[in-house]
């Protein structure tokens, strides 16, 4: 066959050898660039996919660790009830619970799936009407405070109310870290 196609070849006319090497080569060349793109194309898709692991786990630690501090907060403010009640005639300070970490991360949460951020959210969102659930029960916000940090006041009869409230709030906070302990490495 190859024999063949070399008689062929000689056979032709000057220009026209001329024209079937120059597309022979220009072939061979378009060949080589695009298995040359496609190679790029992998490795920048695999780059790009190791990039958005590590944010992804970067995302879920800081994550995980905020609603960590938040939860051991309300159990240990619970728990410290239960070992310590207030005076009957006394009443205890209720602190605000902090966030700081997430606002600084919404704009990558989308590296999650969707119902991780469903759970994770939901958490967040019991934790921010934290302080209004309180005055709703009958707390008294506390005047005169920083503006970074809020105290609610409650009377020692609200005592197993908030307690209560603590570990439900807790329990809610702990789905929420069971759903972000995946993508921990």
């Amino acid at each position: 066959m190859w024999a063949e196609f070399w008689e062929w070849l000689s056979k032709l006319p000057p220009g026209s050898a001329s024209f079937v090497g120059t597309l022979a080569g220009s072939s061979f060349g378009l060949i080589a660039i695009l298995i040359g793109a496609f190679v790029n194309a992998s490795l920048n898709r695999g780059r790009d996919d190791r990039l958005r692991d590590v944010e992804r786990i970067a995302l879920a630690s800081t994550l995980y660790a905020e609603l960590k501090g938040i939860h051991r907060t309300l159990t240990e403010n619970a728990q410290h009830m239960s070992d310590k009640p207030p005076d009957h005639g006394g009443g205890f300070m209720v602190p605000e619970p902090s966030i700081k970490l997430l606002p600084e991360m919404m704009s990558k949460l989308g590296l999650l799936r969707a119902d991780t951020i469903r759970t994770v959210m939901d958490a967040y969102v019991l934790t921010e009407q934290y302080l209004e659930q309180l005055i709703l029960a009958g707390g008294l916000l506390q005047a005169n405070m920083p503006e970074n940090r809020q105290l609610v006041y409650m009377d020692a009869h609200h005592a197993p109310f908030v307690i209560e409230f603590n570990e439900t709030r807790a329990g809610v906070v702990k789905e929420a870290m069971n759903a972000l302990a995946p993508y921990l490495k």
